[in-house]
């Protein structure tokens, strides 16, 4: 496919990304994802996940944010921060910093957040794919709005919508199970997202 084909098609759709995808850009941890992600959005393409992401990505940034605080400051075994992770202590000042880093996540990279599952229908798949699947509660929400995102796409102006029929992820475990329930349920094979690696995207969409 030529170049210039390649380019446009990219422009015309969106990605959704995982919440462990966002935290490996912004935390530069991953520099794969850091080049992918940037070169689609170079591209024009829309990179969008769930409005969950920032309550995961919240709880990140607060155990960095205790670690730090705990391991090196008040020089805490890691077995004492662990047993005390669950009741943290932080501040006003530390929330303001987990605000604004998450801020800081959503600008760099341009992430759009949706409210995917908003009424009885949408939850009652999430419920669906929660009991006849071994995927955790996090993992069930991304997928089943990354369900949601395939069959309605993105609104990203007035009267314009774009397909969103990529989900990228990193996680194995959640492209298997994903596999199993495809099999499983009728309604789901129709609307299932392809679920990619960050290689994937790579050799699929930025390869020259």
């Amino acid at each position: 496919m030529p170049r210039e084909e390649k380019d446009k098609i990219i422009e015309k759709q969106a990605f959704y990304v995982d919440t462990n995808i966002a935290l490996d850009y912004i935390t530069r941890r991953n520099p794969e994802a850091v080049a992918i992600l940037d070169s689609l959005k170079e591209k024009g393409a829309v990179i969008v996940s769930s409005s969950f992401l920032v309550m995961e990505a919240a709880d990140f940034k607060k155990e960095a944010i205790y670690f730090v605080q705990k391991a090196i400051d008040e020089k805490w075994e890691i077995k004492k921060i662990t047993r005390q992770c669950y009741e943290k202590d932080l501040r006003e000042g530390d929330f303001y910093n987990v605000s604004d880093w998450i801020d800081d996540l959503r600008k760099k990279l341009k992430l759009k957040l949706y409210d995917f599952l908003v009424d009885t229908d949408t939850w009652e798949l999430a419920q669906s794919i929660s009991q006849s699947s071994n995927l955790a509660a996090p993992d069930v929400i991304h997928l089943s709005s990354a369900i949601i995102a395939t069959l309605l796409g993105i609104e990203i102006g007035k009267n314009k919508v774009v397909p969103c029929k990529i989900f990228i992820s990193n996680d194995g475990f959640l492209k298997k199970e994903a596999k199993k329930i495809k099999q499983q349920l009728d309604e789901f094979d129709a609307s299932c997202p392809e679920i990619l690696t960050l290689s994937e995207v790579k050799n699929r969409f930025l390869k020259k």
